[in-house]
């Protein structure tokens, strides 16, 4: 009977400790020499990156306020997308104490094409917070990056790996699936609960490289180590996966055959979407002169919708819209 691709993972002289500590919450490996295995993939991925890594304006200056900015940017967008309108808003809010000191509907409105405009307020709350508690200085410890308005483990976790190179690993959706693909093959169906790949995933990580590292991970993911058409001929690390080599017509085959069901906003056309809905109302808000407002008739006309009133309700609560008098504003 072949050996499972867990099995064959354990087996790794380098391997074996990394799936047991990741199983039980721990990190021992931190403190020990690295294995061969463990080291030859540290040493491929980092010789990688340095000659193929992409360049990037938060990466040419590495400032903490960059960073955080680039992270929410990036949350649900796409890099491409992402690097003109990091420029731009940049350059109106140089500072965090730029963009703390402003109004909110300015960031709104500077988010424009960028889309998930909460983000933009959540970006804005977290600018006031640190200028409030941390005297305009992000801070450096997960304790107090978690206690931040709108900071989850991922952000914390980006913001300690990129801003200050600290030995951390943000896991987003490319690293997860190079972890999969590394240590327990093709990830349809899943091997591993997301938590113990998260695990892994940080304990895979290269000590006292935290930049650099996180960064070949997620270039890795979104270049080479793709969802859809990895180039596993051109992988650094294609002699230590164990999905590798993948033949793209399995890997749509797998990904079809263990698709997850679509919810009933994904069923609609964009179109007809909330999410469509919504950000067509903040649009028409940010195109309004600063301090106009339009009423929730102008609204319904614009749309051509009958839910306008609930949409502005919840564009409300998302801090995206201020009502007045049945009028309708950026906050």
């Amino acid at each position: 009977m072949a050996a499972s691709p867990l099995a064959r993972f354990e087996n790794r002289p380098a391997a074996r400790d990394i799936v047991k500590n990741s199983r039980n919450g721990a990190d021992e490996t931190r403190n020990k020499s690295p294995s061969l295995a463990i080291s030859e993939v540290r040493r491929d991925l980092l010789a990688w990156y340095r000659s193929h890594g992409r360049r990037l304006p938060w990466r040419e200056r590495v400032d903490p306020y960059r960073v955080l900015v680039s992270e929410i940017m990036l949350q649900q967008t796409q890099v491409e997308r992402v690097v003109p309108k990091f420029e731009a808003f940049l350059a109106r809010f140089p500072t965090l104490a730029a963009l703390a000191s402003a109004p909110v509907a300015e960031a709104v409105r500077l988010w424009q094409g960028l889309g998930y405009n909460r983000r933009a307020v959540r970006l804005h709350a977290l600018a006031r917070a640190v200028a409030e508690r941390h005297d305009g200085q992000i801070p450096r410890t997960t304790e107090e990056l978690l206690a931040l308005p709108g900071v989850g483990s991922y952000t914390a976790a980006a913001l300690r790996a990129f801003a200050f190179n600290d030995d951390d690993a943000p896991v987003d959706t490319n690293v997860r699936r190079v972890v999969h693909r590394i240590a327990f093959g093709l990830e349809h169906p899943p091997r591993v609960d997301e938590r113990s790949l998260a695990r892994l995933a940080v304990t895979l990580a290269a000590p006292g490289e935290g930049r650099a590292w996180s960064s070949a991970m997620m270039d890795l993911g979104a270049t080479i180590c793709t969802a859809r058409a990895p180039k596993c001929l051109v992988c650094p690390l294609r002699a230590h996966c164990l999905a590798a080599p993948i033949d793209p017509a399995a890997l749509q085959e797998a990904a079809r055959k263990h698709a997850r069901a679509r919810g009933p906003q994904a069923r609609l056309k964009f179109e007809e979407t909330t999410r469509y809905a919504r950000g067509r109302i903040v649009d028409h808000l940010r195109a309004l002169p600063h301090g106009a407002s339009a009423s929730v008739a102008q609204l319904c006309d614009l749309l051509g919708r009958t839910d306008v009133s609930a949409l502005v309700d919840g564009l409300q609560r998302d801090g995206l819209a201020a009502v007045e008098g049945g009028r309708v504003r950026l906050p």
